[in-house]
C-alpha cells in the first residue's frame, strides 16, 4: 500500500485529506440522513474528483519530462512511459475508489431520509 501511495506522488495526500473526511461524512449520513450531510458529501466528492484528476495530470507531466530529459530513458522510452503511465493512474484509482465507497454509503442513507 505504501508503494501505491508513493507511486502516485504528493497529490495522493491531497486526495486522502479530502477523501477520508468524505467517507466519514458519508458514513454519518448513512446513519442519520440529512440534507446538510448530503450536501457536504457532494462537495467533498467534487474536491476528491478534482484532486484525483489533478494528480493524474501532474504525474503524467512528470513522467513525460523525466523520459524526455534523461538520455538513459530515451534508449527505451516506451518501457519508461508505460511504467510512468501506470503509476500516474494511482491518484485516480484512490480518489474514485473513495468516491465509490462514499456514494454506496449515501445510497443507504437516502433510504432513511423522510419522504418529502
Amino acid at each position: 500500500m505504501l508503494d501505491f501511495l508513493i507511486a502516485g506522488g504528493w497529490m495522493m495526500f491531497v486526495v486522502l485529506v479530502a477523501g477520508i473526511p468524505m467517507v466519514v461524512t458519508a458514513a454519518k449520513f448513512a446513519r442519520d440522513a440529512s440534507p446538510q450531510g448530503l450536501s457536504l458529501v457532494r462537495t467533498l466528492g467534487k474536491a476528491v474528483a478534482f484532486a484525483a484528476v489533478t494528480g493524474v495530470i501532474t504525474d503524467l507531466a512528470t513522467t513525460a519530462k523525466a523520459v524526455a530529459t534523461n538520455p538513459e530513458f530515451n534508449k527505451q522510452p516506451l518501457d519508461f512511459l508505460l511504467l510512468g503511465f501506470a503509476e500516474s493512474m494511482a491518484p485516480a484509482v484512490l480518489g474514485f475508489s473513495l468516491i465509490t465507497i462514499a456514494w454506496i454509503l449515501v445510497a443507504f442513507g437516502v433510504r432513511r431520509m423522510p419522504a418529502p
